[in-house]
């Protein structure tokens, strides 16, 4: 009796692995996202293997609470061979917070009664038990009469990213908005000061909202409180000398508890260029046409932070006094005493565009006499070559893709005189836009046969 037992045993036991080696699809899945809010799809990246024969394999949600998305309606695979898809299941109606089970049930459509069920485990977390904040500051309490450093921690409880998490802190002494971001289960810090001034020592209430996709996350209601300031004194020392002043602020802590301090200074755009500072700041924040230096650091009990602010316009100016005066005397040197200034006057048509330019081009000699005097003015693409000239004719004229090019020799200019040459020239468009009209240049030599060369201004036509 006891031999036809265990015989009866070991036909069940060959029986049922038979029956495991007889599927013939492998199922294996790998969660991206198991972890969802209301609403949200959860994520598994699966492997789905054919075991059988070449044919067809599908995958259908047999739980009436899920549904599925994912790259295949069914898959044709080759015998042996592994298809990779993504599968995003979705809640059906609303599902209260916990652990629940999506039952897939994968077969090949050749034999139905063959399959492999699946089980996706997957959490569902309600809004509101999200984010979890708290406030961190000294122990002993938020100093009054002057800047305290709080740093508001936030912690994402989930492996569930926050993108654009909107934060509003209200007190009766702070209100600070932001918009931040949460990696899964990332804690973060963000710290801000508090200014104290006539605040009375006791405890306050800080209110913590968070708002992430139009759901609230995080409302809180975290206590602070607010001490006597500790004995830290500050020393400043101002010194001004030719083109250098400083400022020198010390802090001391006569207390007996640690003390965050924060000490801040704003310094203009054009003073920062001669500025250094000792120590370097904690954070550099560019304003309107200022720069605002914050140190932040903490002082033990009788210690003390020193901070130099040394401004020194001295060496940058005398570089700038000698980089005009050499400016200056080069262009003394290739001036030599001409001058040259370039007019313009607008033509315009009946219909009121402008139809063409009038240039005067202005020659003074405020020198010497010149010689061999050649006078070059170049002509933009969009003008014609000049059709009438003044009581002097240039010597040549050039015409390209690019532009023309006028040149006029005048063999001497006494000390003291004057020449004008004029010309006029119409537009190739109708209705001239914005234009530049470049500067005239001339070459000439001096009495002692030296070469110098100058430039009249530009003209820009609007």
């Amino acid at each position: 009796m006891k031999l036809l037992k265990l015989i009866f045993l070991f036909l069940i036991f060959i029986f049922l692995i038979n029956v495991v080696n007889a599927a013939e699809v492998s199922f294996k899945s790998t969660p991206v996202q198991d972890v969802i809010l209301p609403g949200k799809a959860a994520i598994f990246n699966v492997e789905v293997t054919n075991l059988g024969p070449t044919g067809e394999v599908k995958a259908i949600v047999t739980d009436f609470n899920w549904r599925k998305e994912s790259n295949y309606g069914f898959y044709t695979i080759d015998s042996g061979r592994t298809i990779q898809d993504t599968f995003k299941l979705y809640p059906i109606g609303s599902l209260a917070p916990g652990k629940y089970s999506a039952n897939v049930r994968i077969y090949a459509t050749r034999n139905p009664e063959d399959f492999v069920d699946y089980s996706f485990i997957i959490t569902n977390v309600p809004y509101k038990d999200l984010v979890d904040a708290k406030l961190d500051y000294n122990p002993q309490g938020l100093s009054p009469n002057r800047e305290n450093l709080v740093t508001l921690k936030l912690r994402n409880r989930h492996a569930i990213e926050i993108k654009d998490l909107n934060i509003k802190v209200r007190s009766e002494i702070l209100d600070q908005d932001f918009i931040t971001s949460l990696s899964k289960e990332e804690t973060k810090d963000f710290p801000f000061s508090l200014s104290l001034a006539n605040v009375k020592e006791g405890d306050y209430e800080f209110n913590i909202m968070g708002v992430f996709e139009d759901n609230i996350v995080i409302n809180s209601t975290l206590p602070i409180k607010v001490a006597s300031f500790s004995d830290v004194k500050e020393t400043r020392k101002e010194g001004f000398s030719f083109l250098v002043k400083s400022l020198e602020i010390t802090r001391m802590n006569n207390g007996n508890s640690v003390s965050k301090e924060i000490y801040t200074k704003e310094i203009s755009s054009f003073e920062r260029l001669f500025t250094k500072v000792i120590p370097e700041p904690s954070n550099v924040e560019k304003l309107d046409g200022a720069y605002r230096y914050t140190w932040r650091f903490s002082l033990n009990p009788n210690d003390s932070y020193f901070i130099l602010i040394k401004t020194n316009y001295g060496t940058p100016i005398l570089t700038l006094i000698l980089l005009g005066l050499i400016i200056y005397l080069v262009y003394r040197k290739t001036g030599a005493g001409l001058r040259i200034t370039k007019r313009v006057l607008l033509l315009k048509s009946k219909e009121g565009h402008i139809a063409g330019l009038k240039v005067l081009l202005i020659l003074k000699n405020h020198g010497n006499v010149l010689k061999n005097i050649r006078l070059t003015d170049n002509i933009p693409g969009l003008l014609e070559l000049p059709h009438e000239y003044g009581t002097l004719k240039p010597s040549s004229t050039r015409s390209g893709v690019a532009g023309s090019i006028v040149v006029w020799e005048i063999p001497e200019l006494i000390k003291g005189e004057e020449r004008v040459i004029a010309y006029k020239m119409k537009s190739k468009v109708t209705g001239l836009g914005r234009l530049t009209i470049p500067r005239a240049i001339c070459r000439y030599k001096d009495i002692s046969g030296k070469l110098y060369i100058v430039g009249s201004n530009q003209f820009n036509l609007f």
